[in-house]
């Protein structure tokens, strides 16, 4: 299984013709292709204003047909067209995650937060660097008591993983990250796991809130 991601950030100015025309593509694009596409904004976090549409598929094929469809439909290319007016001018990416551990608890669930943890694999520490953010996964859950799924890259920073935790409310973030902190034996299995494995100085955690 895996998470696409496309991100874009939006220039200053024309707030609400901009996320009026967020909104219209989203819809358009769960009209003509077969993916269910989630829209999603940063918040609280670096590069303010950055749009994030996701979709989870069971294989890539999916992904190809839902993006031949696109480029057969000229009402998709037409709002394509007039969604430059309202970028930034930076790059427009797209990021392909491989779900090594999918928490189900949130598979239909419609969150409205999102928080994602970033790092990247150590040389020589692939296999545990995986098992361990299973276990980083799993512990987090048992902490916070919110779905936390582990994902690593096949598109992107080489050895890129991923952990991505959902909540249904503001309060819940909050009430998550207090009990991480609180938790002294979370950080201390961290600070003696953690940075065997993982890069250090390149982690970084991003806050997303839902749109649509």
């Amino acid at each position: 299984m895996y998470l696409f991601t496309r991100s874009a950030r939006l220039g200053p100015g024309n707030l609400g013709d901009s996320m009026a025309w967020s909104i219209k593509i989203t819809e358009k694009v769960n009209q003509i292709s077969e993916l269910d596409v989630s829209l999603w904004s940063t918040v609280f976090s670096p590069k303010t204003g950055t749009l994030a549409w996701t979709a989870t598929v069971e294989d890539l094929a999916a992904l190809e047909a839902s993006d031949a469809k696109l480029m057969a439909d000229t009402g998709y290319h037409s709002l394509v067209d007039d969604g430059a007016k309202f970028m930034s001018g930076d790059a427009i990416d797209d990021n392909l995650l491989r779900l090594i551990h999918a928490d189900q608890d949130g598979a239909s669930a419609q969150p409205q937060y999102a928080s994602v943890v970033q790092a990247v694999l150590a040389p020589g520490s692939s296999v545990r660097g995986i098992e361990l953010g299973v276990e980083i996964a799993q512990r987090a859950k048992k902490v916070t008591g919110r779905p936390t799924s582990f994902a690593a890259a096949e598109t992107g920073m080489y050895g890129g993983v991923e952990w991505i935790a959902v909540y249904d409310s503001v309060e819940q973030l909050e009430k998550a990250g207090d009990a991480l902190a609180a938790d002294t034996t979370f950080g201390q299995f961290l600070d003696k796991e953690a940075s065997k494995v993982y890069l250090s100085g390149v982690s970084t955690q991003t806050v997303y809130r839902r749109i649509l």
